[in-house]
């Protein structure tokens, strides 16, 4: 079961105030309940912040958890990237939009986007997120 959609983006926020600003615009053009996880300055960039978040998706289906997803990402940005990294009994699917590669992006500050989706059980703290 394809339970969340794991967002994660670099942003121009000047703090976790506008962060949340920037996560909330998202939530209303998804729009879906989306939780702010983590938040924190882009060590190689400094004027960007790095902000994950996460958005409920519940389907059982990979083709159907992978259309939904991109139907939510298309309100966000366009065009995406989208791939297939895991074979096998497992399902995973990743997009990215990128400002550099092209991509315009519905919410102002938004530089470069990436969900995830995955039919394994996902453990928050693997990704230094809790």
């Amino acid at each position: 079961m394809f339970e969340a959609i794991h967002w994660r983006c670099y942003a121009r926020v000047a703090n976790r105030r506008s962060a949340e600003r920037v996560v909330g615009r998202v939530g209303e053009l998804v729009p879906h309940t989306i939780e702010l996880e983590g938040y924190e300055r882009y060590w190689k960039f400094p004027e960007l912040a790095e902000l994950r978040f996460v958005s409920p998706l519940g389907h059982a289906a990979p083709q159907d958890a992978l259309l939904i997803t991109l139907q939510r990402a298309w309100r966000v940005a366009t065009p995406w990237s989208v791939s297939n990294p895991e074979t096998g009994a497992h399902h995973e699917f990743e997009g990215i939009a990128s400002s550099g590669a092209g991509a315009r992006f519905s919410v102002a500050g938004i530089e470069w986007m990436e969900f995830t989706i995955t039919d394994r059980h996902r453990d928050p703290r693997a990704d230094g997120t809790s």
